[in-house]
């Protein structure tokens, strides 16, 4: 069957290794609010560079640039390492919101060799105009439809999955709407569904917790269709008790922040490493839940890219898949989470093309 991607259709055999949440071109920095302070302020107006970046290990949204991907160039040069090592296709997930350049990316998949999937739908509240917030949930339903069908920025560059959909610390009447929104969007089209759910302290109100079970429920409400619905950023900090229950709703659960391990110093958060990740990955597998696990990196800031030492797009294929076989994870469960379950999320039946 086949898969949605910015240079056509292609079948989901063809689709490999893939990365079923990352973000090429983006600006976030709307979560980054100017300081008063003057020390303060000069340090919001810094550009990354290697000489500085040790500053945003415990304080990634000191620098207002940080929260923006904006070289193409370098994006290129970045994917490529994520090909080189045994990578095929990708799923950019920056929905409108999040200053995605989507244009971009059908061009970029050409010079990468890589399969790209666009994301449609819309991104947290705090990042969108009050026109969209206001737009009724009728007008949101023909913006998805259309870049679905048609292509997005009035180009051919279709979109192959509904999400990132932004759900914020609170569901409130936007969330609702957007999800309820999406759930017909789903039925039309067939596409996959993909919640961001807020998941480390970037926007106002967040307290640690999730709501991603009441999102899914949500949704099922609304009929859509759970088995295609993903639960994001279920990794920042690892609640086991949560992720099961997300998978016993029937969603995937994804842990999306491999290779992310930052301390915030404003809210005393400090995010999970990769190993407990994994041995959280090997419990869940053991129990015969393989088929319900996403993994990827969610590459979305500047210092999660190689050139300003970040571990970058090929982190889980260089190094993560050793240390899953460290812990006794079978390369059949790699290749299910890596492989056949992104494959079977982004699969569409032929009567929706």
């Amino acid at each position: 069957m086949p898969v949605l991607t910015v240079n056509g259709i292609i079948s989901k055999e063809n689709l490999g290794i893939t990365l079923p949440h990352e973000h090429i071109l983006l600006d976030i920095s709307f979560a980054i609010k100017e300081p008063e302070g003057e020390k303060e302020k000069s340090l919001y107006q810094e550009k990354v560079r290697p000489e500085n970046i040790f500053l945003l290990k415990n304080s990634p949204g000191l620098f207002k640039d940080n929260y923006m991907l904006d070289n193409e160039e370098l994006a290129v040069k970045e994917l490529l390492k994520f090909a080189e090592a045994g990578g095929a296709s990708l799923v950019d997930q920056t929905s409108i919101g999040a200053g995605s350049k989507r244009i971009r990316i059908g061009e970029i998949a050409k010079r990468t060799g890589l399969n790209i999937i666009l994301g449609t739908g819309f991104y947290i509240k705090e990042s969108l105009p009050t026109e969209i917030v206001n737009l009724q949930e009728k007008e949101l339903i023909k913006i998805m439809i259309r870049e679905i069908t048609e292509g997005v920025d009035n180009s051919s560059l279709r979109t192959g999955i509904i999400g990132e959909l932004g759900i914020g610390p609170k569901i409130d009447s936007w969330e609702n709407k957007l999800l309820k929104s999406a759930a017909k969007v789903q039925k039309e089209t067939g596409l996959a569904i993909s919640l961001h759910i807020q998941a480390v302290p970037t926007i106002a109100d967040f307290n640690g917790g999730l709501n991603g079970v009441e999102a899914v429920k949500i949704l099922m409400n609304s009929g859509a269709d759970i088995g295609k619905t993903v639960v994001c950023h279920a990794d920042a900090k690892t609640d086991v008790k949560y992720i099961r229950s997300i998978i016993k709703e029937g969603a995937y659960v994804e842990f999306d922040h491999l290779g992310k391990d930052f301390y915030f110093a404003d809210s005393d958060f400090l995010m999970d490493r990769d190993f407990d990740r994994i041995m959280i990955l090997k419990e869940l597998i053991n129990d015969g839940l393989t088929d319900r696990i996403l993994i990827s990196q969610d590459v979305c800031l500047k210092t999660d890219l190689t050139a300003y030492g970040g571990l970058g797009y090929a982190h889980i294929l260089r190094d993560l898949i050793a240390m899953m076989k460290n812990k006794e994870i079978s390369q059949e469960a790699i290749n299910e989470i890596t492989i056949t379950n992104p494959a079977t999320l982004l699969d569409i039946k032929d009567k929706f093309l």
